[in-house]
């Protein structure tokens, strides 16, 4: 049995751009989730009562979700929404994970 190792390295500029494609994004969902995050901590400790009360519904709401599920409303409901896709679906759980943390 002969294996051709030769198409792993014709592969590996693929590769790492997928792998920077990745790390821009575990990057770009960790800053947006740790802001959102700060925010709803804020807005939930606010001695204002709707605004504490609307921040510990969401937070509630998106912890209990799967993450699963949240990625799919966002790939396949938000473009038909807002008429455009986005990959912002991963601040929005981190944010509220960080939340209950902060």
């Amino acid at each position: 049995m002969h294996l051709d190792f030769g198409i792993i390295a014709n592969s590996l500029p693929y590769l790492w751009k997928g792998f920077q494609y990745t790390v821009q994004l575990t990057v770009t969902a960790a800053l947006g989730g740790l802001f959102f995050g700060t925010l709803l901590a804020l807005a939930r400790l606010s001695p204002i009562k709707w605004l504490s009360t609307f921040a510990g519904g969401y937070v509630d709401l998106m912890r209990s979700i799967p993450l699963v599920l949240v990625i799919f409303w966002f790939f396949f409901l938000m473009p038909e929404i807002l008429q455009w896709a986005t990959r912002a679906e991963r601040p929005v759980q981190i944010g509220a994970e960080r939340t209950a943390i902060i």
